[in-house]
C-alpha cells in the first residue's frame, strides 16, 4: 500500500469518494482547506503510486490529542482492511507524537466503523442526540487512548 499526504490533484478521488461515503459529504471548501494546510492533515491510500485513491483520512493534532474529522474508503474497496490500514496509520501518529487520546464521532447506526473502532480499542465516552442532521441521528462520541 501507498500512504502519503493528499495533494490538489487528489481532489477530484476525494470529493468522489466523499460524495459516494456520506449523506452529508464535505464540500469541495472543505477539502481544500485540508489541503492549503502547512501540517498534512489529509492523507490517502493506493495500491500503488499514482493510481487511483482507495480511501483516505483526516485528523487534526490539538494539544495533546488528536481529533480524527473523517474517514472514508472507495464502496468498491470496502471490508478489504484498507479502513483499518488507515486508522492503524493514524494510532501510530498518535504514539510517535506522544499524543495519549484520540476523539472520534460516528453516526450510532454505523455498525461497521463501531466494530472497527471498538476492535482497535475505542471506547464510547457518551452521545450526542441529533448532531447529524437533517435525519438528527445520535452520534457516538468515542476516546482512544494510549
Amino acid at each position: 500500500m501507498n500512504l502519503h499526504s493528499a495533494q490538489l490533484d487528489d481532489l477530484p478521488d476525494l470529493l468522489s469518494i466523499e460524495s459516494a461515503s456520506f449523506v452529508q459529504p464535505w464540500s469541495k471548501t472543505a477539502f481544500l482547506y485540508e489541503l492549503s494546510k502547512t501540517i498534512p492533515s489529509l492523507y490517502v491510500i493506493r495500491r500503488e503510486p499514482f493510481t487511483p485513491i482507495l480511501g483516505y483520512i483526516c485528523f487534526w493534532v490539538v494539544a495533546d490529542e488528536i481529533q480524527l474529522l473523517n474517514l472514508a474508503v472507495h464502496p468498491d474497496c470496502r471490508r478489504q482492511g484498507l479502513g483499518r490500514f488507515l486508522m492503524n496509520f493514524l494510532l501510530e501518529q498518535a504514539r510517535e507524537k506522544r499524543e495519549l487520546k484520540v476523539f472520534l464521532e460516528v453516526r450510532s447506526a454505523n455498525q461497521a466503523a463501531i466494530a472497527l473502532y471498538n476492535s482497535l480499542g475505542f471506547r464510547v465516552l457518551y452521545r450526542r442526540p441529533g448532531y447529524y442532521t437533517p435525519e438528527k441521528e445520535d452520534a457516538l462520541v468515542m476516546e482512544w487512548t494510549a
